[in-house]
């Protein structure tokens, strides 16, 4: 066969002219139009492109498997005789069809962005239907998100929707609460009645009952083979043996090795076909695994089979437990992760403890060659492995003495519980010999310990097994296998990796695990109970919406976000969702691969010789300014001599198709000459005084008669990592020129329009005026789309001009990442003065963040973190330094907190390390220091509305803050190696910009003459709801139906001069423009109301007003008052008012790997009378898992010259899902209570509500210091009583070297007490 057929949707497809390197999410919104799957990173760990596969796997009996899986990897040529189903396949807006999963998740306000929406509905699909007939339990609902990420909505009430349809919803947690509260339980409970309907399954097309697998041949820029035999295969294999050909069975390691690692092969042969590789058998002396057998499959057999005496089984689940996504286990074989030979493998050292043999078959020979699983690793990804050989199966030896005993156990830990590789994993295997019945003696018989992640292979420990045979089972025979297991895994500051010293301290915690283990199986006592695994209970959570004021008829009401349902059917359109205009063209950039390098020459014939190639543009096309001022004002559109860093755009190659582009872009040959010195982290600036602007300084009272007064003074250093945005969307934009009046039109997800807007018009010399911007949507930005969205469009739009055609782009995860800055890194370094009983008299500061190599909002965002300084606490005297650094990295930028989140870490960090000094209660220092009604900030602010006590009075009250902070104590006195710590903090944020010109908003409102509506403003809808909420307002003015009002877009055609969105200010400027422009609109139609007519409805009033004459179009215009400029030289800025709000954050702590659970987050936020309360949950919610996730695991990893050796000096590492990770579902609250606060008004915002997008985000800080307890309890426990220093963010890492003990002290070389873990910042 040269073809395929499958079903999508139900309707069949037969395709003679496939490419057998597209994938299946290529050809579904390509060739199908089918865009409701999104391409979020292309690697599958984001799952944004998930959707559903349908397959017979048994003609006699119609059994049919479906699996959820990651468009973005499928191959095309893998799906031929499967049945596709797409989110459109389940339901749709237009045809008022929506299925039951698409309706609850919009009910239940399960989305914000929508981006990542679609693939949500599918992977609950996919979970509903797995099980037939019977509904998933909420643990299984809880594991099947683990291949999806939300970076807006914190998971929460994703989960609440996906619970509905469990069938144990009383297992969930409930307890009595309050009318104003809805908790899990309660939104569950309300749906028992709709799951007793079954649920709605897409039809299975009875043509593929009877499908028969053929062999297949399909030529294209590479062949694909699909045998179905393994004799077939073997013959293939010999055909074309070693790099002439390419196995693959679930694509999950070719596609990433093909995309971003440049590994390509003529020839793919897919084995998913043959039946011999799918076979499972188990005897009483082994178990026999075919080697295409996928992870899924091989987790429900060993279920099946796991029993009390089956240790194999059961480790194997335990490592499988948090192996990869369920997309990825979908799809993938235990086979291809061995051939793989990853040295980081979680799966190959169980395998190896086990003893696993590898069945090894080729063409020529009839003799099956067998190898040990241990001798088959040859280092660096090589194996032991004729050219033609082909892996059919793994066996498992079985433990078979009856008398001694057999453990087998694993151990993984890695930068996030799901999807994600581990850092270090283990196998460990011991036989033992009774040798003394009276005392329970025991001797080791055999021994084995495998490890990935420390060294180029997974890696056996073989001379330390051989020493321990005959040893006896006791701490001290473990206490001599800690140093010989390190001698055997040396580790330099080359290693690929880095984290040496916390590697090694893994291999010994895990050993002392397995020890603990072992011995509690044989009734052995052991310290610590808390030892053995920690099974986490199914998540709940509570919300507390207090009552809206009577007076408001719309506004006030807990509305669900206005495109839900369109997210939820995937018919929401993102950018790269546009169709193509013909004629149209596609770019991809060229960026500098060297950091502060002067470039020699560019050479692109290799690339003008693809086949599509168009044009390669670069500055000498630029028609006006290359360097067009602005907000990018040290910024060039394309590099004329030197590029400043990694990821500089030098260039664009255009083409007739994406990849074309793609390919030609990767051809430009760039010859560099290095300068020097390059810097790469803040201290590499302060040394070479490299600086942007001189020193920012605010000031007020006298800090150094304060210091003089003290009676105590400390200093400390501190550094905070920066944080990637992570938007679920990366960044696409669309550039049309017009031969009509030099117009060109741009289609951008930008939080900037008119930024685009300015720009272009600079850059392309022509009038304002003839730019337009259009944005629908964003699916996320957090600031990250505001300026550094820029650069692309730009270069964009020089090449549409230049070639008069339009041209679009979409960057990948890995580029959008890499080239659009990040939350700045900052250094801290402070001095305070207190009293004795705590109360500040005196802070000198310096602060340093990392600006990158253009200024950007840097000097803003500095100016912004100087002015939250302080928090919710009088500080008397202050002295703040503030400097922008310049370096040799991409450009930083704004993000959610703008330089708030790095000095309120800041402060609190003083504030914890004065409590520790004095031993007492951080809370009690804060309280003890906190604003009163009427204080005056250090930028000389009165505090009006000041709210703050009483938020921590009544958070301390209903989280039972006092009773849980001593059963906190009594848990960490009751375990040695689980603590638990518990932090209340409070948040004081700024609304308002300090640029007073920004502090202005436009809207434009036309009713038609049928009644409908429709608002244009200057907001972006981001996700945060801000549409939503504009057309609250409007509808609560003009007193008509919500569902008459609409908002198409956001445009610089019709609203002119528009300020960003962000800063947690575009519903109040917006929607007081808006509330303007109705009211203006309903003065002039209660004109036509008199007495006898008052009742009129809203259709026959606007056509009564139509005849009438009456304008129904209105401009609405808004600034807001007692607004100025920032002026440090005079200590004197100003905000419109304050969001106000508080958490308790408890944790639990495992100290011997750094792993960690939130185990109960209570909120309290002042969002004075909220515009939409479910949004502004929401917004609470999602910002404090961001917090959390800056505090905690989300770490930006970049070579340089002394920390991080085993990276290109200049290039980020974390530049992808599977590096970079951003909280997932597991990491969400086990309890997790938000309440908005009631009697609470505003009068400086529209209909007394408050700014709502950044406050929240900062309490994540709450998180970080129940960390740093936990740490401490143990640092205690362990007689280490002094003050530590504790860097952010708070990685597993970080908290397991933090907590000193004889494990790190083998694992440094020196002072192991006060390690610090290395960072880039």
């Amino acid at each position: 066969m040269n073809s395929i057929s499958f079903f999508v949707n139900g309707k069949e497809i037969i395709d003679c002219n496939v490419e057998p390197e597209w994938t299946v999410l290529w050809y579904l919104r390509n060739k199908l139009r089918l865009t409701g799957s999104k391409l979020g990173c292309g690697e599958g760990g984001c799952g944004a492109c998930t959707i559903l596969i349908s397959q017979c796997i048994d003609r006699e009996s119609g059994e049919i498997e479906h699996r959820t899986i990651n468009a973005c990897l499928a191959p095309l040529c893998s799906i031929d005789g499967c049945h596709v189903i797409t989110v459109e396949g389940l339901g749709s807006v237009n045809k008022s069809n929506l299925h039951s999963v698409q309706t609850r998740l919009g009910e239940l306000s399960a989305s914000q962005c929508g981006f990542c929406t679609p693939g949500m509905v599918m992977s609950l699909y996919g979970t509903l239907i797995s099980k037939d007939n019977i509904l998933p339990t909420v643990h299984d609902i809880e594991e099947s998100f683990d291949g999806n990420l939300c970076r807006c909505t914190g998971y929460r009430p994703i989960l609440d929707a996906a619970k509905t349809f469990a069938c144990d919803i009383d297992k969930i947690y409930h307890e009595k609460s309050s009318s104003l509260s809805s908790t899990t339980f309660d939104k569950c409970s309300s749906y028992i009645q709709k799951n007793s309907s079954p649920i709605n399954k897409i039809e299975f097309p009875s043509k593929l009952l009877n499908y028969i697998p053929q062999s297949i041949h399909i030529k294209g820029s590479i062949d694909w083979y699909r045998p179905v035999s393994l004799h077939e295969l073997l013959n293939l294999r010999h055909t074309y043996p070693g790099n002439q050909s390419k196995l693959i069975f679930g694509n999950t390691t070719v596609q990433i090795e093909r995309k971003y690692r440049n590994i390509h092969s003529s020839r793919l042969i897919s084995i998913t076909h043959i039946k011999e590789l799918q076979e499972i058998k188990r005897t009483q002396d082994s178990i026999y695994f075919g080697a295409g057998i996928t992870f899924t499959h091989l987790k429900s057999k060993l279920i099946e089979w796991i029993d009390d005496n089956d240790h194999f089984s059961k480790a194997l689940l335990h490592q499988l437990k948090h192996f990869a996504s369920t997309q990825i286990r979908n799809v993938a074989s235990l086979g291809g992760n061995i051939i793989a030979a990853s040295p980081i493998s979680d799966i190959n050292p169980i395998l190896e403890a086990a003893g696993a043999i590898l069945e090894l078959h080729r063409a020529d020979q009839t003799e099956v060659r067998r190898i040990l699983l241990s001798d088959f690793y040859l280092g660096d990804r090589r194996v032991s492995m004729a050219d033609n050989e082909v892996l059919v199966g793994i066996h498992i030896p079985l433990p078979n003495s009856s008398k001694n005993k057999y453990f087998l156990q694993s151990y993984k830990q890695a930068r996030r519980r799901d999807d994600s590789k581990g850092i270090v994993s283990g196998g460990f295997q011991v036989e033992l010999e009774q040798k003394n019945l009276d005392n329970n003696q025991w001797n080791i018989v055999s021994i084995c310990f495998s490890f990935g992640g420390m060294a180029s292979k997974t890696i056996q420990a073989k001379h330390t097994q051989q020493q321990l045979i005959g040893l006896p089972w006791t701490k001290e025979t473990i206490n001599q296998t800690y140093q010989l297991l390190l001698g055997e895994m040396p580790l330099n500051e080359l290693s690929q990796g880095g984290q040496i010293e916390y590697r090694r301290t893994l291999v010994q915690s895990f050993l002392f695990k397995f020890y603990s283990y072992v011995c509690n199986e044989l009734r052995q006592s052991i310290n610590d109970t808390s030892l053995l695994d920690y099974n986490r209970p199914v998540s709940h959570a509570q919300q507390t919406i207090p009552e809206r004021p009577q007076t408001q008829k719309v506004v006030g009401k807990p509305l669900p976000h206005r495109s839900t349902y369109l997210h939820t059917t995937g018919e929401a359109v993102y950018v790269d969702d546009m169709p193509s205009l013909v004629n149209t063209l596609h770019a991809a950039l060229v960026l500098s691969t060297k950091p502060n390098a002067r470039i020699k020459h560019i050479d692109i014939e290799a690339a003008s010789k693809v086949p599509g190639f168009v044009a390669f543009i670069d500055h000498r096309d630029v028609p006006g300014m290359n360097k067009p001022n602005g907000p990018l004002p040290d910024e060039e559109v394309f590099v004329t001599s030197i590029a400043l860093c990694i990821g500089a755009i030098i260039g664009v190659v255009i083409c007739e198709t994406e990849h074309a582009a793609q390919i030609a872009a990767d051809l430009v040959k760039i010859d560099y000459e290095l300068l020097s010195p390059t810097i790469l982290s803040i201290d590499d600036a302060i040394n070479h005084e490299s600086y942007f602007g001189n020193e920012t300084c605010l000031q007020r009272g006298d800090v150094e008669k304060a210091f003089a007064d003290a009676e105590h003074i400390l200093e400390e250093t501190i550094y905070i990592g920066g944080q990637e945005h992570f938007y679920m969307e990366t960044n696409s934009c669309i550039v049309i020129p017009s031969h009509d009046d030099n117009e060109i039109t741009i289609h951008a997800g930008v939080q900037s329009p008119l930024a685009v807007q300015q720009t272009a018009s600079l850059v392309l010399n022509r009038d304002v005026s003839r730019i337009i911007c259009h944005v629908k949507r964003i699916g996320g930005a957090f600031g990250g789309k505001e300026s550094r969205a820029l650069p692309h469009c730009l270069a964009i739009a020089v090449a549409a001009v230049k070639l008069n055609r339009p041209v679009r782009i979409s960057l990948d995860r890995y580029t959008d990442i890499r080239i659009t800055g990040h939350r700045h890194p900052y250094k801290i370094k402070y001095k305070v003065g207190f009293t004795k009983e705590g109360r500040l008299l005196g802070l000198d500061i310096h602060m340093w963040n990392n600006a990158g190599c253009t200024l950007d909002a840097s000097q803003a965002v500095m100016e912004l973190g100087m002015l939250h300084m302080g928090n919710t606490y009088q500080f008397h005297n202050i002295k703040i330094h503030g400097r922008v650094c310049k370096t040799h990295t991409s450009s930083n930028t704004a993000f959610r907190g703008f330089g708030g989140p790095q000095s309120i870490l800041g402060c609190e960090t003083i504030i914890e390390h004065i409590a520790a000094y004095l031993k007492c209660d951080p809370f009690s220092i804060r309280t003890l220091n906190l604003f009163q009604e009427g204080d005056i900030t250090h930028y000389g602010q009165a505090l009006e509305n000041w709210n703050v006590p009483r938020i921590l009075n009544e958070l301390k009250i209903s989280s039972d803050f006092i009773q849980r902070q001593i059963n906190v104590q009594e848990f960490n006195q009751q375990n040695i190696y689980r603590k638990r710590g518990i932090s209340l903090i409070p948040v004081k944020f700024g609304i308002g910009f300090s640029v007073q010109y920004y502090n202005q908003a436009g809207a434009l409102v036309h009713i038609y003459q049928d009644g409908s509506v429709v608002l244009t403003h200057g907001g972006v809808e981001l996700g945060q709801g801000l549409h939503t909420k504009m057309i609250s307002i409007a509808a609560e003015v003009l007193g008509c139906n919500l569902d008459r009002i609409r908002i198409s877009e956001t445009s610089t055609d019709k609203i002119h001069n528009m300020s960003p969105t962000g800063g947690s200010v575009s519903a109040d400027l917006n929607g007081m423009a808006i509330k303007h422009a109705c009211e203006q609109l309903r003065q002039r139609l209660d004109t036509l109301i008199v007495d006898n007519n008052d009742n009129i409805s809203w259709e026959k009033l606007i056509d009564k007003a139509y005849y009438a004459r009456i304008d129904l179009c209105a401009r609405g215009f808004y600034i807001t008052p007692n607004m100025f400029d920032a002026d440090f030289s005079q200590n004197k800025a100003t905000y419109n008012y304050f969001s106000q709000g508080a958490a308790v954050t408890e944790v639990e702590l495992d100290v011997l790997t750094g792993s960690w659970h939130l185990l109960r987050v209570d909120i309290l936020m002042d969002v004075g009378t909220s515009l939409n309360p479910e949004i502004d949950i929401g917004q609470i919610e999602g910002g404090f898992m961001q917090g959390t996730g800056l505090y905690t695991m989300e770490e930006l990893i970049w070579g340089d010259y002394t920390n991080n050796k085993w990276i290109e000096p200049g290039e980020l590492f974390t530049s992808g899902p599977d590096t970079y990770k951003i909280p997932s579902f597991s990491d969400t609250p086990i309890d997790f209570r938000v309440s908005l606060l009631s009697n609470s008004f505003n009068p400086r915002a529209v209909y007394s509500s408050k700014g709502i997008g950044e406050p929240p985000f900062v309490l994540g800080i709450s998180a970080f210091f129940a960390l740093k307890q936990a740490c401490m309890a143990y640092r205690e426990q362990q007689g280490l009583s002094n003050y530590f220093t504790f860097n952010s963010p708070a990685t597993v890492e970080r908290l397991r070297m933090t907590c000193a003990d004889e494990f790190t002290r083998r694992a440094c070389s020196n002072d192991y007490e006060n390690f610090q873990v290395k960072g880039s910042f």
